[in-house]
């Protein structure tokens, strides 16, 4: 997914996204380690974007806090 996409979700989307691409992540880690699959790329995609994700999340947050403190 791009980035553009992702800035284009809703906060609860965003964090929807990051909890099933981090349980995802698991799954692949795990599937990798026990020889189940060969697909190393998968878990540097899935650790990018839950990388992106979080720095969206954290993104809003600053945003938000820096409004409330207006």
């Amino acid at each position: 997914m791009k980035i553009q996409e992702l800035r284009q979700m809703t906060l609860k989307q965003l964090q929807e996204k990051l909890v099933k691409s981090e349980r995802e992540l698991t799954s692949v880690r795990f599937h990798v380690k026990t020889g189940q699959n060969q697909d190393n790329a998968a878990i540097r995609k899935l650790r990018t974007q839950v990388a992106q994700v979080k720095t969206l999340l954290n993104d809003e947050e600053f945003v938000t806090s820096k409004t409330v403190k207006k």
